[in-house]
């Protein structure tokens, strides 16, 4: 063969080769973008937390539905609660409208198996969600305001099956104390930075000069924001004017011990 025609032949493999790169890539997939859509539903339907496509607003009171008369506001709703687990268990976010407002939440599970989720809300929001069985309890904040969302205890009778949740906003509490709670969590370094070191003992605490006292789970059926904030991480919730005089009396300025952690319960005024 001569030198031209190795040339000419050559020139025709770089095209071949050049136009079936093309060919392929064509065809190839292309890098997946996570889009969270959002509900496209009418204002006057959406609840005031509305979690797109799983949430179902209901008509304000529901008999039988008795909500604390601190709360001077709420909405009512239903939500799919294994389906909004299951989206968060595959690691997709949440798409949510909380007061009207589109955001987007990405929560993980706090821990294995528990149902109970951590996260963020778009926006310099944070959001935590604990999912037992038809039972959803929410805590979104954003913009300065928490939204809460709590169990009536009550099935509703155009879903059967469904819980009927209320749902209020910070905005919307009449505290009859003005009270809101705090607990933080010594032995797991909540407040390591105030001087509390996580691995202190009880010997430690009297060294310097703490009074201990004892959280036992009968106390807390008497404290059930305490009891709620223990297991959920629920915080800043409005506290009964009952519940602060419990913790005045019995725990503040001191420490609480339960099951083996020591805590600091208090509480600010708002």
């Amino acid at each position: 063969m001569t030198e031209s025609g190795s040339v000419i032949l050559a020139l025709l493999l770089t095209a071949a080769v050049t136009a079936l790169a093309a060919g392929f890539a064509a065809f190839a997939p292309l890098t997946e973008v996570t889009v969270t859509p959002h509900e496209q539903i009418a204002p006057q339907d959406q609840a005031l937390v509305h979690i797109d496509f799983f949430t179902e607003k209901r008509d304000v009171p529901v008999e039988g539905v008795d909500i604390l008369s601190s709360i001077l506001r709420y909405e009512l709703a239903v939500y799919d609660t294994e389906g909004i687990r299951d989206r968060l268990l595959s690691g997709e976010p949440l798409a949510v409208h909380i007061a009207g407002q589109p955001c987007t939440a990405v929560l993980e599970e706090s821990l294995h198996g528990t149902g109970s989720f951590t996260g963020t809300l778009s926006g310099d929001g944070r959001a935590h969600l604990t999912i037992s069985g038809d039972v959803l309890r929410g805590y979104f904040e954003t913009g300065g305001v928490a939204y809460w969302v709590e169990s009536t205890g009550r099935y509703d009778t155009e879903s059967p099956g469904k819980v009927i949740h209320y749902l209020f906003s910070s905005a919307d509490v009449k505290g009859l104390s003005g009270c809101y709670l705090t607990l933080y969590n010594i032995s797991n370094g909540d407040l390591k930075d105030s001087g509390y070191p996580a691995g202190w003992t009880e010997a430690d605490f009297l060294s310097a000069g703490h009074e201990i006292v004892p959280l036992t789970d009968a106390d807390l059926v008497d404290l059930p924001r305490v009891n709620e904030t223990l297991r959920t991480g629920f915080m800043e919730v409005p506290l009964s004017e009952n519940e602060t005089m419990r913790i005045v009396e019995g725990y503040r300025g001191k420490i609480a011990e339960y099951r083996g952690n020591y805590y600091v319960i208090d509480f600010f005024e708002s």
